[in-house]
Order: C-alpha cells, then sequence, then structure tokens
C-alpha cells in the first residue's frame, strides 16, 4: 500500500493559532533546609498572583533528598505531593491550580538536606484575548449527530469508560483530545502533537474536568493530570473527498504520548481504571452489507470554543458524547492511493472545527474503538484514521516494548492471538504461548482458573485491578457478547509476525447456537488434542471427543449438554482448543 506521511500544519485561513492568554514570571524564592533530626513538615511560602485564574509553579534549581517531598495547595483546597522523581517527571513544574495562590510545604526527612527554589509562576495574563478563528457549518446531507448526554457526569454514569478520555492543557486553553488504551499509552491525532502540545505548551492531559467557569478553563485536582512524553513521530495521510475540489483535502492521522505518573505514583490508566479496546474499522462491503444508518458509533470528545457542536453552553470545555452512522468509505473518498481508503472510517458530521480531535469513534454503547476522530468538514463529513491501518495498530502494540502481548476475559475477538485487538482471553494462553521475556498487558478484570508461569515474563496491569484463579464475579462486560458477528474479522493482521501467533483459528458455526454448535479447527488430529467447555466461571462443563466434522474440516460437536447430559443453561461459553503445543480459544453463545 502507498501511503503520503506528512505534517499536515493546518487549514490556513480557517483557523489560527490560539493567542496565549497567560504568561511566566520570574519568581525569587529560595529556602535551603538544615539537616534535621526529625522529620518535619513546615510552610515555607505562599505564592500569589491577584487576579489569576490559576497558578502554576516551575521548581528549576530544587534538589529533594529521597524521602522529601514538597506539599502544594491551592486556594481551593487541592493539593499535589512532589518527590524528586515527581519533579523530574513534571520537570520540575506543578500541576494547575485553580484561584490566584498555592501554599508551598516541605516535608524534610531527618538527615536529608533540602533545596527549593521557585524559579517562575504561570499565570493568566488579562492583556492577552481568547481568540481562535473556528469556521462552524451546519448543511443539509443526511441526519446530524445526536449528543446523547449533556454533562460530563451523567456522561460517565452512563458510560463509565469515558473515564479514559481526557483533554490537553496549557494552562488557559484546553483543547484536544485524547484517550487511554489497553496499555496505558495516550491516543491522540497527530494535530495534538502539531498544534497543540508543540505550538502552544499544551503538555499536560487532564480526565475528570471539572464544568468551565463561563469562558474561564477550569482544572481538576492535581491527581487528575499527567505530563506527557512525546515517544512517536506523528503522522498524518491525506483523504481527497469525491466532487469536492482540493478545498476539502483532509489529513487524519495519529500521535501516541507517554503519561507520566503525576505525584500519586499512578498513571491515567491506573487511576481512572478505565481504558478502551482496539478493534478494526468496518471494510466498505461491511458498510454497505448493514445498509444506511444501522452501524451506530460513539464519539467520546472535548471542545474549545463555544463555536463546536453545543454551541453556547457554559460546560463546552467537558466532555461530550454524540451518536452518528458510519458511511462507506468508496462513497465519498476518491482512491488516491488505491485501496487506502479503508483505512479511513467516516461518519456524519455536520460541524467544522478541530479543538475535539484525537476522540475515539467507538461501536455504539461499547469501549471498543475503531478510530481516531480528525475533524468535520463543509460537506458534513466526520472522519478519521483508522485502526484497520496496521501500522498505527503495531505502533500501539508495541509502544512500549515490540515484545507486547495483550490478555482481556472480555475481548471482542473470537480468534485470539495476543494482538492489542485480538487479546488472549485466559491468563493461561499467555502463560502457555506469550513469548519469553515479554510484556504480557492485562486488562482490568477477573480471569478465571489458576495459572502457572513458568518462563520469563513481566505481568503488568496497567488500566485496572487484575485478578488471577478467582471467579469472575463482577467482571467487566462493556464489549463482549454485544459486539455484533460482523464487526469481528476472523484473521491475524497481515504484519502480525510472532511465533505465538500462528494461523490457527477456531471458529463455531452456527453461533449462536440453539441445539447444536460445530467447531472447527485448521490442525490434523494425529497429535493429542483435546476440547474443553468452560462457563464463564471457569468452571469446565463438558469435554468433547474430536471427530472429523460434515464440513471436512477437523472439529467436534457440542449438543449443549454438560458432562452429565444435561442441558447447560442459555448464555456465553468458552471453548478451549489445545493441540499439545498451544491453546486456542473461542466464544459461543447457546440460546
Amino acid at each position: 500500500m502507498k501511503l503520503i506521511n506528512l505534517l499536515l500544519i493546518g487549514f490556513i485561513g480557517l483557523y489560527s493559532l490560539p493567542t496565549v492568554a497567560q504568561k511566566r514570571v520570574s519568581y525569587a524564592f529560595t529556602h535551603q533546609s538544615i539537616l534535621s533530626k526529625e522529620a518535619q513538615l513546615n510552610m515555607l511560602t505562599e505564592v500569589t498572583q491577584p487576579g489569576s485564574s490559576f497558578l502554576r509553579l516551575y521548581f528549576k534549581g530544587t534538589e529533594l533528598g529521597e524521602t522529601s517531598y514538597l506539599l502544594l495547595e491551592g486556594a481551593d483546597g487541592a493539593q499535589q505531593k512532589l518527590r524528586a522523581v515527581d519533579l523530574q517527571n513534571w520537570n520540575y513544574s506543578s500541576a494547575y491550580f485553580n484561584g490566584d495562590r498555592v501554599k508551598v510545604s516541605l516535608f524534610a526527612a531527618a538527615g536529608e538536606k533540602n533545596t527549593v527554589r521557585v524559579s517562575e509562576i504561570k499565570v493568566t495574563d488579562p492583556q492577552a484575548g481568547l481568540t481562535r478563528n473556528t469556521r462552524w457549518t451546519g448543511g443539509t446531507l443526511g441526519t446530524p449527530p445526536q449528543p446523547v448526554a449533556s454533562t460530563a457526569g451523567s456522561i460517565t454514569e452512563n458510560y463509565p469508560y469515558a473515564k479514559a478520555v481526557g483533554r490537553f492543557t496549557n494552562g488557559s486553553l484546553a483543547g484536544s483530545t485524547g484517550w487511554i488504551a489497553p496499555n496505558g499509552a495516550i491516543v491522540a491525532n497527530d494535530r495534538a502533537y502539531s498544534d497543540y502540545v508543540s505550538e502552544a505548551s499544551y503538555d499536560i492531559i487532564e480526565f475528570n474536568v471539572p464544568p468551565s467557569v463561563g469562558t474561564t478553563v477550569m482544572h481538576p485536582s492535581p491527581q487528575d493530570q499527567y505530563p506527557l512524553l512525546t515517544r512517536t513521530s506523528p503522522h498524518s495521510f491525506v483523504l481527497d473527498f469525491k466532487n469536492a475540489g482540493n478545498e476539502y483535502n483532509s489529513g487524519a492521522g495519529w500521535m501516541l504520548f507517554d503519561p507520566q505518573p503525576n505525584g500519586t505514583g499512578l498513571r491515567p490508566g491506573e487511576r481512572q481504571q478505565e481504558y478502551f479496546r482496539i478493534a478494526n474499522n468496518p471494510r466498505n462491503s461491511t458498510i454497505n452489507e448493514q445498509g444506511d444508518g444501522n452501524m451506530l458509533v460513539d464519539i467520546f470528545h472535548y471542545g474549545e470554543t463555544n463555536s463546536d457542536y453545543l454551541a453556547g453552553n457554559t460546560t463546552y470545555r467537558t466532555l461530550r458524547v454524540s451518536q452518528t452512522h458510519l458511511l462507506p468509505q468508496n462513497s465519498y473518498l476518491n482512491p488516491v492511493f488505491t485501496d487506502d481508503r479503508e483505512l479511513f472510517v467516516l461518519y456524519q458530521l455536520p460541524w467544522w472545527g478541530i479543538t475535539d480531535a484525537g476522540a475515539p469513534i467507538t461501536f455504539a454503547g461499547t469501549n471498543v474503538a475503531i478510530g481516531i476522530h480528525n475533524a468535520g468538514n463543509d460537506l458534513n463529513l466526520g472522519h478519521g484514521r483508522g485502526l484497520r491501518d496496521d501500522v498505527l495498530r503495531n505502533e500501539l502494540n508495541d509502544f512500549y516494548d515490540p515484545n507486547s502481548v495483550y490478555v482481556d476475559f472480555d475481548g471482542v475477538s473470537n480468534s485470539p492471538t495476543g494482538e492489542i485487538h485480538r487479546p488472549y482471553l485466559f491468563a493461561s494462553q499467555a502463560a502457555g504461548s506469550a513469548p519469553n521475556g515479554a510484556q504480557v498487558y492485562f486488562a482490568g478484570g477477573t480471569y478465571p482458573g489458576a495459572v502457572t508461569f513458568n518462563r520469563p515474563m513481566t505481568l503488568r496491569a496497567p488500566v485496572g485491578t487484575v485478578k488471577i484463579g478467582a471467579s469472575p464475579v463482577g467482571a467487566r462486560k462493556a464489549a463482549g457478547s454485544s459486539i455484533p458477528s460482523y464487526w469481528q474479522e476472523g484473521a491475524p493482521s497481515s504484519s502480525f509476525d510472532r511465533e505465538s501467533a500462528e494461523d490457527v483459528q477456531v471458529r463455531a458455526y452456527p453461533n449462536p447456537f440453539r441445539e447444536q454448535v460445530e467447531i472447527n479447527y485448521p490442525f490434523a488430529e494425529d497429535g493429542a488434542i483435546s476440547v474443553q467447555i468452560f462457563n464463564l466461571t471457569g468452571v469446565p462443563v463438558a469435554t468433547l471427543t474430536p471427530n472429523n466434522a460434515a464440513s471436512g474440516q477437523n472439529g467436534v460437536q457440542w449438543n449443549g449438554t454438560d458432562h452429565n447430559g444435561m442441558p447447560v443453561p442459555a448464555g456465553l461459553y468458552l471453548v478451549q482448543v489445545n493441540n499439545g503445543k498451544q491453546t486456542f480459544t473461542t466464544k459461543v453463545m447457546k440460546k
């Protein structure tokens, strides 16, 4: 496939970068502690800037002992604890504090020498205006997306995984959207870097954002703010819309960020305990087969100006969710890059702007992301990069380590391979199939069955509490069986070449079934093959004897009964097929 990789600076003439309504002011405060025999917490100073809507402190030249720390307290009582390692993560600065004053205290551990310097402060600059030239056009193409919630609180109540959506900020302004992936990385649009992080110093991502006060950005607690490291280059790709001319050529790419612990010792996924699963966006043929308007998606987004979709609402800088439907790529895009059109996601979206760029595009009602929102346009077409893109998906898969494997008990793929979009369902699959030295990322939840890891691996829980070996009572079921069959694809991605992901698929038909299901697998029966059926508590309910199935493939048939020949209850069951080397799993639903 031929892709043009370029950095789009923006739509010249359609919008301009914000005038930064803030300034950094030199500040001169120094304190050097005297060695003490006892640990002490003492207030050192109160930094004030009358009339400023926020404060951020800079500590260049500060040196703290190993167990000493700074304790900062804002006018609203918000606190931030900064140890030496936290200062490094924050590049020797603090989070944003609402209000015009911050108390600075030092906990000096016994026998440690500390030097505290407040070198600068960032404050509101009343002389600078808040301007962004944003073009908004309504249009009449089709049915507009519907706002499905009006406040951030109601959104996270109805969609708990929306807690995994954050916004970028530089203090006075907030814009663009980032979200938490299964490995804890932050996924965003390439413009989050080019227009915000690089050009306007948006170096913090915030979660659990409170409503703005009029047009004044309000920041969440410092515990919900995280400094960012840029670990990859931005990627952007050109779209060419049919019958539109060059005016509507656009780009849709991605950027990945590494959020740092913020003083709590936690990264966003560990604190929010939520994330978005990964899946391929549907092909053009699938969208056509399902019919116009039938493939619904949710878009979780932040905006910056009140010319964004819900115009005039004073909480416009908080989280929004809009629901719309997918459009077939071939109907709206010129074949500039031959077969590359299906790497984009198109949907009904009659607004123009980039301040919500980076939002996750999810299968409606689930936390399954299939793309990264870029923008809308005057053709009423929303567009973004789809997660069918192997380059995007593999860069995310290997973001922290090229030897990464994923496990999710409620994963949406029926042919798990350990890839980020086809995670293993069981811990035992990772134990038996992951390569030596693998980084094994577990999604939050409970994994049934005792597991022995007898090879070197690193187990990680970046997006929620993980329990292994217990009954999965209360396990998260945000997706799972609610994903229609047309959303799932069986084949591993072409570029996935790990030895543990052999081209082996276990298939079940019909699924769901009422009286009998045929379970097929493509490897021969000349070895010791075992087939077991488990309920969702991890208890085996049936053991099946392999035979040559009617389809001509090797397989077994299950009539929906247990070891004693009694019908099992309707519900979801897990099928494990072991060929003596590896275990492969699929799901079946009994009606």
